[in-house]
């Protein structure tokens, strides 16, 4: 197998991974710091502007870290080997 379809194969495995585990840390995160669901759709009309700006900010920036996490694991179970042509 290639060292890209190596990569290919890891990346997305730990991107499932990560982003099931994400989603469960930002429910449960949400639950413990408002002790309510977080909001199905932050853009409805019957969603607090406060609630949605946060839920956005914190989704966001908890996804970016898991990505981050998620490829860096990837790498490293592939001895760092990340294509140079491709980041995304």
């Amino acid at each position: 197998m290639s060292q890209r379809a190596r990569w290919i194969v890891a990346s997305g495995l730990a991107a499932m991974a990560a982003s099931t585990l994400t989603r469960s840390a930002l429910k449960k995160g949400w639950n413990s710091a408002t002790g309510g669901d977080p909001p199905l759709n932050p853009a409805s009309a019957e969603t607090a502007w406060t609630e949605a700006l946060v839920w956005t900010v914190a989704t966001s920036v908890v996804a970016g870290v898991s990505r981050l996490l998620a490829r860096r694991t990837a790498a490293h179970f592939l001895d760092g080997g990340v294509p140079t042509d491709r980041y995304d």
